[in-house]
């Protein structure tokens, strides 16, 4: 698989996720067909264990998607845990990783590029 090179500009959303009572700020870079090509995410004290793993794993996460491997691919992967929701019980992610990969919903087309 080749890399996809991300344009010098490209959009972003910025998300604010919560995961096991930690606040995450995932900032999501997309081409210009809304399509997630980068993900870093922020909210652990800088330094910490933490903070360098949920670098590391968006860095990883980055690498991925720039290689064509869709978001919901990934996050099949990765383990889930029951959840219950308005009483319907569902499964949702089990580590940080699993919730950022949640976050990359794919931004809307620009209205002038095709999709």
């Amino acid at each position: 698989m080749t890399r996809i090179r991300l344009p010098d500009r490209r959009r972003n959303t910025i998300r604010d996720i919560a995961f096991g009572g930690q606040a995450f700020t995932v900032c999501v870079g997309h081409d210009d067909a809304g399509r997630p090509l980068e993900v870093f995410a922020d909210g652990q004290k800088s330094g910490s264990t933490m903070a360098a793993f949920i670098d590391d794993a968006c860095i990883v996460i980055s690498i991925a998607l720039q290689h064509g491997i869709a978001p919901a691919t990934l996050a099949r992967s990765l383990s889930t845990v029951p959840v219950w929701e308005n009483g319907v019980k569902g499964e949702g992610p089990a580590s940080p990783v699993g919730a950022i990969l949640a976050a990359l919903e794919p931004a809307p087309a620009l209205p002038w590029t095709a999709a």
